[in-house]
Formats: structure tokens, C-alpha cells, sequence
């Protein structure tokens, strides 16, 4: 991956992880909502927080999860479940038991800083100083990943810069564009928004790093004179070579590049819009209802997708098996005709169930879980809307497409989708319950 083609996935500041969060918060009794931007140090939430504003700043106690967003937000009081944070400036100075899901022009961790969980950024830059501490893994998607605290587990990074001063208790793999002197980035107008220090870009492992496992990068060039350690797991580079398209694609302009991506992105939005929008005009109290439950089984929805998954790929192959076998056992005992016919029906039925199933899968799931995102929105920002046939799925396939931009979170974002969607219409549609009648608008 190039740089440039990096800067343009890293500059989608698609943060709020309204899919990830739907599934954090489907428990919670309420929520409360905070539109001064601050807690002061004193102050104890006793639930879940939704908290906005120009400057948003949490000197108190949230003993639930946090969903965050400004200009500069920042956390020096403690989150007893999980952060979600967007915004120009992210700092956490203070203590997150649970993950962090953030996307953000520049994001830090202080000095004091303390994740009990795992790290999950997409951005321009990443900086964690020393005495910070991600408790298990760190996955950051991004321009620049400067590592200097201490993370628990594995570090797995896509970026143009990646420098390594801190402890990593196991693994780091990372994908790292080729050394470079200059600072090869987009025209910002000075810079990205809050970042004050843009790095070359290449991979450095300086001598007070530590690695517990295995460094593994893969890159266009050879960078072993900027490692400076031995990692106990040794050392493994793998070449990138790029395909003449990417070639090809590195010879456009920036304009052109962002150009590209804007075109797949809108393709992408359309789409799932109008396939969301004939769902819902042709059967509206069905989709509905797969909706509904996505928010009210949003786990049991998650493992039964998964099942579901599982089963309907194995059970194709088994199928098919058996129409092969058939269809061998009926041509030896010389009825060819019969051969032909139930190798013919049988796996021209096979390839219709399976178009079904992958319809279903690449695109009905996403949009089930987009517009029950939406509705679920509304339903704290403007109830009045909740129940619109167009906006909430309108507003839900948009923040799944941004979402599903970002390096590395976005693949997660897409698997949890998929098989929460999947899970929720099994829920619905299982044979022990009778689907629910639909009209047709």
C-alpha cells in the first residue's frame, strides 16, 4: 500500500462507532446526555454517556461507556467501560477499563494514561508517550504511529510512519511505506489540524524499544539499518512489490486519487441505498421487524450469524457432494438421462441458493444493522425522525460505508455487521416461527 493511496484511507475522520456501540449500549436501562462538554472532577455518571461540544473535557467519573466528539476532546477523569471518541484533537490522560474506538485528524495518549483493554485508532497520527499503557492490543490505521508507552500485547499497524521507543509485550506487525526524507503527505494547508509534528515516512526501532515476540513489516524497501533491537521472535520483512495498476494509480495527483476513492465510496453509498430503499417499499413490516431485532438481540443476533455463516457455506459444499454422488450413482447403473438431470437441476438449485444466501449476506445484513444504526440515532438525537422511511437509512448506510473505510477497523466493523444482520434475520425468519406477514407498499 502507497502512500498516497494510505493518506487518503487515513483521512476519513469516520469516528463515531455507532455499529460497534449499538451492540456496547444494548444493555444499558438509559443513557444520559451531556451538552455542556464537561464533567467536572467531582462529578460521577452513573451510566452510559453521550457528551458533545466544541471543547468536551471529562475531569469526572463514567461508570459506563463514553461516546465523545468535538473539536478537542479530551479525558483525564476515568471511563469505567469503553471510550468512543471523534473529534479534531483526542488526548486521554487519564484511566479507560475498558477498549478505545476513536478516529480523529490527531490522537494521544498521555503520560498517565491507562487503557485496560485494547487500542483501536484510524487517522492522521497516533502518538502514545512513555508511562502510557494499552492493556492487551493496539491496531492503528493511520499516516504516522509514534509508540513510545507500553501495550500489553500486539501492536498491528497500516501507516506511512511507524516509530517503536515503547515496550510491546508480544508481537508488532506492520505494513510501512519506504524510507523517505521529505514528508510525501496532501496539502493541508499547513499541515493536518492539530498534528505539530509530521515524521518521514519508514519504520525506526530504537534502542530503548522492547518486543516480546515478533517483528514483522512489510514494505517496497529493506529497512533493517533503522531497527536497532533483537526482538526475541527475530525479525521477518516481506517485500512489497506493486501491481502496474498501483503504479499507475501512484503517477495521478492527489486531486485525482481523492477523486477515485470519492467515485468508489459514492458507488458503494448508492447501492446499499437503493437496495435498503426497495426493501423497504416492498416489505416494510419484515425489515422492520429484522431491525428491531438487531437492537434487541444484538449479541444473540452476533453468535447465530456466525452459525448461520458457518453452516450455509459447509452445508453448500455437503449438498453438492451429494448431487455429485447421485448423479455418478445414476450414470453407472446406465440411466444417463436421469444422470443428466439431476446433475443439471441439482446444481443449477445449488448456484440459486447461493446467490440467494450471498445476496443476503453482502448486502441485506449490511442493511438491516444500517437502518436499525439510523433508527437508533434518531431516536436519541431527533425522535421525531426515528420512524421516517428514508432518513434513518440514509444516514445509517452512510456512516457503514464510511466506517467500513478505515484500515483494519473497518474489515472488523464489516465482519460484525454481516453476521449481527445475518444473525437477526435468522432470529426472525427461523423455522420455528412463523415470518411475520408482510404488504407491500
Amino acid at each position: 500500500m502507497t502512500l498516497n493511496r494510505k493518506i487518503l484511507l487515513f483521512a476519513i475522520s469516520a469516528v463515531v462507532v455507532f455499529t460497534l456501540g449499538f451492540g456496547i449500549t444494548n444493555s444499558a436501562k438509559a443513557v444520559e446526555f451531556d451538552d455542556d462538554g464537561y464533567v467536572a472532577a467531582d462529578e460521577v455518571i452513573d451510566d452510559d454517556l453521550f457528551i458533545g461540544g466544541d471543547v468536551v473535557k471529562i475531569d469526572g467519573t463514567v461508570n459506563g461507556d463514553l461516546f465523545a466528539s468535538g473539536n478537542i476532546v479530551t479525558i483525564n477523569g476515568t471511563v469505567k467501560g469503553s471510550l468512543v471518541a471523534m473529534g479534531q484533537t483526542i488526548v486521554v490522560n487519564g484511566t479507560v477499563e475498558g477498549s478505545v474506538y476513536s478516529g480523529s485528524s490527531t490522537f494521544t495518549l498521555g503520560e498517565e494514561a491507562s487503557i485496560g483493554r485494547n487500542l483501536f485508532y484510524g487517522g492522521f497520527n497516533l502518538t502514545t508517550k512513555a508511562g502510557s499503557v494499552v492493556g492487551r492490543d493496539l491496531l492503528v490505521g493511520g499516516y504516522q504511529a509514534l509508540l513510545a508507552g507500553e501495550v500489553g500485547r500486539d501492536v498491528k499497524s497500516a501507516s506511512g510512519a511507524l516509530e517503536l521507543d515503547g515496550k510491546v509485550g508480544g508481537d508488532v506487525t506492520a505494513e510501512v511505506d519506504a524510507p523517505s526524507q521529505d514528508i510525501q503527505v496532501m496539502p493541508f494547508y499547513g499541515g493536518p489540524p492539530g498534528v505539530e509534528t509530521i515524521v518521514p515516512s519508514g519504520i525506526r526501532v530504537s534502542e530503548e524499544a522492547e518486543i516480546g515476540g515478533k517483528l514483522t513489516y512489510n514494505s517496497s524497501a529493506e529497512q533493517s539499518e533503522a531497527i536497532m533491537i533483537s526482538p526475541e521472535g527475530g525479525i521477518d520483512f516481506k517485500l512489497i512489490v506493486p501491481s502496474a495498476d498501483e503504479i499507475e494509480v501512484d503517477k495521478r495527483g492527489p486531486a485525482a486519487i481523492v477523486g477515485h476513492w470519492a467515485i468508489n465510496r459514492l458507488q458503494e453509498f448508492i447501492t446499499l441505498l437503493l437496495l435498503g430503499a426497495l426493501a423497504v417499499w416492498l416489505l416494510p413490516t419484515l425489515f422492520k421487524k429484522i431491525a428491531e431485532t438487531v437492537q434487541a438481540e444484538t449479541l444473540p443476533a452476533t453468535g447465530w450469524g456466525l452459525v448461520v455463516i458457518v453452516i450455509g457455506y459447509i452445508g453448500a459444499f455437503l449438498v453438492g457432494g451429494l448431487i455429485l454422488a447421485a448423479g455418478i450413482f445414476f450414470g453407472i447403473i446406465t440411466l444417463g438421462g436421469l444422470a443428466k438431470t439431476v446433475l443439471g437441476v441439482g446444481f443449477s438449485g445449488l448456484a440459486l441458493a447461493l446467490a440467494i444466501f450471498g445476496l443476503l449476506v453482502a448486502y441485506v445484513s449490511k442493511l438491516v444493522v444500517a437502518w436499525a444504526s439510523g433508527k437508533f440515532i434518531f431516536r436519541k438525537l431527533a425522535p421525531q425522525y426515528e420512524d421516517h422511511k428514508v432518513w434513518p437509512l440514509v444516514v445509517g448506510v452512510l456512516i457503514y460505508v464510511l466506517l467500513r473505510s478505515i484500515p483494519i477497523f473497518g474489515w472488523i466493523v464489516g465482519v460484525l455487521v454481516t453476521v449481527t444482520g445475518l444473525g437477526a434475520m435468522w432470529l426472525v425468519y427461523r423455522p420455528n416461527q412463523a415470518p411475520t406477514p408482510d404488504v407491500v407498499a
